[in-house]
C-alpha cells in the first residue's frame, strides 16, 4: 500500500491528494524516485570502477600465467634436446682388439674428464668411457644402461657425476664400474698395471645388444 511521503499516512486506492496533510502524491512519489535515481548515480560511477580494476587484474593475472606457462613449456624441449645432443656430437676414439684383448693407456685420461672409446665388431659400435673418479681410481664401463639403451644416447659427463642422457639420472664417479641394473653405465671387467687397461674383446662384444 502507498504511503504519504510527507505525513506517513497509508494511503487508499489512487488517490492524489494526502487525506490527512493535502500534499500532492504524485509530487511525492516524484521526488522519491528522483532520490533513488540520484543515489543510483552516485553509486553507480564507483561500482563501474571497482567492475573495471576486477576485470583488469584478471585479464593482468591470464596474461601473466600464459606467458610464463609459455616460457616452461619452451624450456622442456630446449633442455631435453641439450642433453641429447651432448651425446650425438660425443668424440668416441676407435679401439681395436689384439689376441682378443683392447688396450687403453691410462695416460689416455686428463685430470677426471671422461674418455670416450668405441669398437667396432661385425659391423656394430659398442661404446664405452673410461674415467678417474674422485677417489683416484679408474673406472670403465658400457656408454649404456640396461633401462634406457633403447635411446641409444648414452651418458654425459657433468662434473663428478655421469647423466644419463635419456633420463637424466646421475651417477658419482666412484659408484661407475661398481653399481649395475638399471640405469647405471653397464661394468666392464678389466685389470690395470698402472700404464694400461685391459678389457677382454669378448666382454665388451657381450655388450653389443645394448647398441
Amino acid at each position: 500500500m502507498a504511503v504519504c511521503t510527507k505525513c506517513g499516512v497509508e494511503l487508499k486506492g489512487v488517490a492524489k491528494f494526502c487525506t490527512a496533510c493535502g500534499s500532492g502524491i504524485e509530487n511525492g512519489m516524484h521526488d522519491e524516485k528522483k532520490a533513488r535515481v540520484l543515489a543510483g548515480e552516485k553509486k553507480g560511477p564507483k561500482t563501474a570502477v571497482i567492475i573495471s580494476m576486477a576485470f583488469a587484474v584478471v585479464v593482468a593475472g591470464w596474461l601473466i600465467y600464459n606467458n610464463t606457462s609459455g616460457a616452461r613449456s619452451m624450456d622442456r624441449p630446449l633442455q631435453g634436446q641439450s642433453a641429447r645432443e651432448g651425446n650425438k656430437h660425443q668424440q668416441y676414439t676407435p679401439v681395436t682388439a689384439q689376441n682378443g684383448e683392447v688396450k687403453v693407456p691410462l695416460s689416455a685420461l686428463t685430470g677426471s674428464a671422461a674418455r670416450y672409446f668405441v669398437y667396432t665388431t661385425n659391423g656394430k659400435d659398442i661404446k664405452f668411457f673410461m674415467l678417474r673418479a674422485s677417489d683416484g681410481t679408474v673406472r670403465l664401463a658400457l656408454d649404456a644402461c640396461t633401462a634406457c639403451n633403447h635411446a641409444k644416447l648414452g651418458y654425459r659427463q657433468n662434473g663428478e657425476t655421469m647423466v644419463c642422457n635419456n633420463c637424466g639420472m646421475s651417477f658419482r664417479s666412484t659408484d661407475v664400474g661398481n653399481i649395475s641394473g638399471g640405469c647405471s653405465p653397464i661394468p666392464l671387467k678389466n685389470s690395470q698395471d698402472g700404464k694400461t687397461l685391459t678389457v677382454k674383446a669378448k666382454d665388451l662384444e657381450e655388450g653389443v645388444k645394448y647398441f
